[in-house]
């Protein structure tokens, strides 16, 4: 009788276990689910801001617009060269957004003394047909590189802007400087 009981204890507690193990498993799954759905949900905004972007730039007569969530650089011929530029470093705040504009050269030379404007503003309509509100502009200026291939941070304030909204940010005029 006692090895019954034994027996008998023995099965119930593996099975207890394994229920546990079972459990366990089903709530890490649900874990990993869950997070490879926020994932491709990122991913899908993150292609539909790319796919924004490239029609914009498309379409562009005057510089190259980079939408922040693209997370893709987009390239500019200017005088000093073709520029592959990009936002990192996204983060807003209380005046709308902080950004660095990566502005990186192509060539194997430094890049020189430039100046250039971002402007930046609301997107209204759709990509095929669109309108730019709110718009405000800013020049900037960098020094000359002394290492090639350059690479030129500049942080940018952009003020009044909501990252939730439909924004663009453009730069163009890339000009170089002379030194005074």
């Amino acid at each position: 009788m006692t090895r019954r009981y034994v027996r008998l204890l023995v099965l119930s507690s593996l099975f207890t276990l394994s229920a546990c193990a079972q459990q366990s498993e089903i709530r890490q799954m649900h874990q990993s689910v869950s997070t490879l759905s926020q994932e491709m949900t990122r991913l899908n905004q993150e292609t539909v801001k790319i796919t924004q972007q490239n029609a914009l730039n498309a379409k562009s007569t005057r510089g190259v617009y980079l939408l922040p969530g693209a997370n893709t650089p987009a390239r500019l011929e200017s005088q000093i060269g073709t520029l592959r530029m990009s936002l990192v470093n996204i983060a807003q705040n209380a005046d709308g957004m902080r950004v660095t504009l990566r502005i990186q050269g192509e060539s194997n030379d430094p890049l020189p003394a430039f100046s250039g404007t971002v402007e930046w503003g609301e997107i209204q309509g759709t990509t095929a047909q669109f309108q730019e509100a709110n718009v405000k502009n800013q020049l900037i200026s960098a020094p000359a590189s002394l290492l090639a291939p350059s690479d030129v941070d500049i942080p940018l304030q952009l003020s009044g802007l909501n990252p939730a909204q439909p924004v663009f940010v453009r730069i163009h005029d890339i000009q170089p400087t002379t030194p005074q």
